[in-house]
């Protein structure tokens, strides 16, 4: 009888330290998938970042005044769009570029709030080069005042603040508590536009 009491018990001292190892498997899994989605959301409001922040620093750059028509070298201003001239090349031709926030229905995630940032050059192609759920432009004039959007005279802008928002495109896997999770981080940022004069 006491072979068998310690068979029994000895089972259940099995099964308690295969659910210990079981625990502490799902708990490492859980840290890691977290930790890898910010690191992966960190890289996605980086790289977008570095990409808008470069190219909005760099308008009128190379631009000469008998190229661009209209008012300056910002040609469209508005809270989620903006145009503007530079010579990408730096060739003595203006290149417009455009940065445009699209729908949420244009992307299929996990993350409903996902959506893309378009980049064109010279009216061509649409490409995405961020995904994020926030952007956001606002124009300072020189005398420190926000403009109205859609901004009437684009050309008076020597500043712009951007807002970005990314959040990891999936949901993380729900570990009990019923909440969806979504890694986040955000950005606001004053670009101060260098090339105010004409070349």
């Amino acid at each position: 009888m006491h072979v068998f009491l310690d068979f029994i018990f000895s089972i259940l001292i099995g099964i308690t330290i295969i659910l210990i190892v079981l625990n502490a498997n799902m708990v490492i899994g859980e840290g890691w998938s977290l930790q890898n989605a910010e690191m992966l959301v960190q890289q996605m409001l980086i790289s977008s970042r570095t990409l808008v922040e470069g190219e909005l620093g760099s308008i009128g750059s190379g631009v000469q005044r008998d190229l661009v028509t209209g008012s300056g070298l910002i040609l469209y201003a508005d809270s989620t769009r903006i145009r503007f001239a530079v010579d990408l090349q730096m060739n003595s031709s203006v290149n417009v570029i455009e940065y445009r926030f699209g729908n949420a229905s244009d992307v299929d995630f996990g993350n409903q709030n996902i959506r893309p940032l378009y980049r064109s050059v010279d009216d061509g192609p649409e490409h995405i080069v961020g995904l994020m759920t926030d952007f956001s432009l606002s124009y300072i004039c020189p005398e420190g005042d926000e403009l109205m959007l859609p901004a009437v005279h684009p050309g008076n802008v020597s500043a712009i603040e951007i807002v970005m928002e990314v959040q990891y495109p999936y949901a993380l896997p729900d570990y009990g508590d019923g909440d969806i999770l979504f890694g986040s981080q955000s950005a606001r940022s004053r670009v101060n536009i260098k090339n105010l004069e004409w070349r």
